[in-house]
């Protein structure tokens, strides 16, 4: 595929010096300049686009990791008077791996290292230059980001990174000048609707390089995304360019793709688009797709309740006809439930032989007494800690892994939202829907997830009621509609999440249970709310799974 020859102000456009100088070169060939060829920095483990990060960051503790496979078709290229006479470098084939890691809400780290994998470079020995190897490690990037607003509480997502390139890029196959390679940039976001808008800007600062009678060097990088929401597949268009500050031209690229998820910890990408101009770095189309993974969210061991098990029935004799006996005398009926009597569970199901108050046929565990810690204690066991952290199992969060019963205990770096209580999830934070919609906004997702994998680590609560609620404006049917449908869609993201649908059903109460008075603006924003209830059987009346 060939680029539209774009002219330049200079009549030899980027690179047309290369062309003579051959003929100011001695017999032997002239070598290539050395200077990081590549151009595109990609997110591909962010949460909110692969062109910009959106001012967001994954999930505090969250490693997340990916591997892709990069192709472009013309990156360098040699232009004369605005006409294309070489393709320099025809093709460049990367294997790229990074990763971040989100220490907490306010700061991740991370890394991309590239590899080339094949770069065809024959152009160069057409024009009497060495041609640069075809494969070698490129420039290695470890960069930061700090969270200074979150659209949940502010009107934009917003952090300052910084990404340092390490000077140990191949300077025999264009990926390294064996200089340095900064660049600290902002980057910005916001929900409208139904996709995120993204924004980042920053400086490039890198070592000068003469390409040819032009030079390439530090420059103003920028990129604008806009990209769905949906919490399956999501598509995403975007636009990159640069201010070179060096006397180059100037850069474009129009980029589209989109994400699939498989599962809440993996999901595969693909992006590609035209590149437009002529400046090095800018390929005539590239493509790139990979798969991304969360490492450290492994599934721990479900716990289940202890149940008694029934003693093995007597085995079976086959009846033989006794002969005739003498008659014996009366014997006075014992009474195996009194006092001091020995007798099985089967036979004084109303007794309490642990004496917890739960009678024989009710309790789960006859011979261990309940320890009566305010949970669970109708089923007659004790509720166990198995990590040792002096929080009961019943309602621990992370049941396998020892935490403080501050963050319901879950280790410190993995804040929680949800507790577990006798009737119900409560949650620290709102659901937040698209106004007027019954669309959850991505701000939400964190919460919903944790309130998924709470139900996913405590089977034993079978039934989970969903009730979504408004406050007194509008018309009343109006407002149990849109409720209904909100807390359905609650329903649905549960089980997108792993939470069995037969677990969970969903009900709309509109304006009918307020807990504040619709007086006030503050009192409305309490009353529209999301409720998670605990049931003992499945619900009925209003309650439904649509």
């Amino acid at each position: 595929m060939s680029r539209i020859p774009m002219p330049l102000p200079n009549p030899l456009c980027l690179l047309s010096a290369l062309a003579l100088l051959p003929s100011l070169a001695s017999a032997a060939a002239s070598t290539a300049p050395a200077f990081d060829l590549e151009r595109l920095s990609l997110n591909p483990t962010s949460r909110a686009a692969l062109g910009t990060a959106a001012g967001g960051l994954r999930e505090p503790g969250e490693l997340r990791l990916s591997l892709a496979a990069h192709h472009e078709r013309s990156p360098l290229t040699l232009y004369r008077d605005g006409q294309r006479m070489e393709s320099l470098v025809g093709s460049r084939t990367q294997v790229q791996l990074a990763g971040t890691y989100t220490v907490n809400k306010r700061f991740e780290v991370g890394a991309i290292l590239p590899l080339m994998a094949h770069q065809g470079t024959s152009g160069f020995s057409n024009v009497g230059m060495t041609s640069p190897s075809s494969w070698g490690l490129g420039t290695p990037v470890l960069q930061g980001r700090l969270g200074l607003l979150d659209e949940a509480s502010a009107p934009l997502s917003l952090a300052a990174e910084l990404a340092v390139g390490l000077p140990v890029g191949s300077k025999d196959s264009l990926q390294g000048s064996g200089g340095w390679d900064v660049t600290p940039r902002v980057s910005a976001g916001r929900t409208v609707g139904p996709v995120v808008l993204g924004l980042e800007a920053g400086v490039r600062l890198r070592d000068r390089t003469a390409v040819g009678s032009n030079a390439v060097g530090s420059e103003l990088p920028w990129a604008a995304t806009v990209a769905t929401t949906g919490q399956k597949l999501r598509g995403e268009l975007g636009l990159r360019s640069a201010v070179p500050l060096t006397d180059s031209p100037v850069p474009l690229e129009l980029l589209a793709g989109g994400r699939y998820s498989l599962g809440s910890r993996m999901e595969v990408f693909a992006l590609g688009g035209p590149g437009l101009g002529t400046a090095p770095g800018t390929p005539a189309f590239r493509v790139m797709a990979g798969l991304s993974m969360s490492a450290l969210q492994a599934e721990r061991p479900v716990m289940r309740p202890r149940v008694a098990e029934a003693p093995a029935p007597a085995p079976v004799v086959a009846a033989v006809a006794p002969e005739p006996a003498p008659v014996a005398p009366p014997v006075a009926v014992v009474d195996v439930c009194a006092p001091n009597q020995s007798h099985s569970l089967e036979q004084c199901p109303d007794l309490d032989d642990d004496s917890d108050g739960v009678a024989n046929a009710k309790d789960h565990c006859p011979v261990d007494p309940e320890d009566r810690d305010g949970f669970l204690d109708e089923d007659g066991c004790p509720e166990v800690d198995n990590d040792g952290d002096a929080v009961a199992d019943a309602v621990d969060n992370c049941p396998m892994v020892a935490g403080p019963a501050a963050n319901q205990g879950c280790p410190a770096k993995q804040k929680q939202l949800v507790v577990i209580t006798q009737d119900r999830l409560d949650i620290r934070e709102k659901v937040y829907f698209a106004s007027g919609k019954a669309r959850v906004l991505p701000r939400s997702f964190p919460l919903l997830e944790q309130v998924a994998k709470v139900l996913i680590n405590h089977p034993e609560l079978k039934h989970i009621l969903v009730e979504g609620h408004t406050d007194s404006r509008g018309r009343p049917e109006t407002n149990r509609t849109l409720s209904q449908q909100r807390a359905s869609a609650v329903v649905q993201h549960l089980e997108t999440r792993g939470v069995p649908a037969d677990r969970l059903m969903a009900a709309g109460r509109g304006p009918d249970a307020p807990v504040a008075s619709n007086s006030t603006a503050s009192g409305r924003e309490l009353n529209r709310r999301v409720e998670f209830h605990i049931e003992s059987e499945p619900s009925s009346g209003h309650a439904s799974r649509d």
